[in-house]
């Protein structure tokens, strides 16, 4: 198994691994309008988003379980997904587009 990405990294190759499944590592943040990893040690986080992905997870019967997700809210996880890019159109992803990437997890668990 190859090691994680940091977000950070993920971010500067963005470019190269957009439409790639991707192994990251990060924060979760898990909350109203921002569900998020954000890279980890928070010493080297940018400003802004640039140090964040926002995450898609599909939440409910086809998804995460949203409780196990909070619980998780503010540890360092593992995301195994689909890297995206932000529509050009758009200029990023997620909530008001501020994010500079999404990931589609497939799966997420503690590190």
């Amino acid at each position: 198994m190859t090691a994680p990405l940091s977000v950070n990294a993920t971010v500067d190759a963005l470019d190269k691994l957009a439409g790639e499944d991707v192994f990251v590592t990060g924060v979760l943040h898990f909350g109203f309008e921002d569900v998020s990893l954000n890279h980890w040690p928070q010493l080297e986080r940018r400003d802004g988003y640039q140090s964040s992905i926002w995450l898609f997870a599909g939440f409910g019967s086809l998804g995460f379980d949203p409780t196990a997700c909070e619980r998780m809210s503010g540890k360092r996880v593992l995301v195994r997904g689909s890297l995206l890019k932000p529509d050009p159109a758009l200029g990023g992803c997620g909530h008001f587009s501020l994010w500079p990437a999404e990931l589609q997890a497939r799966t997420l668990e503690l590190a």
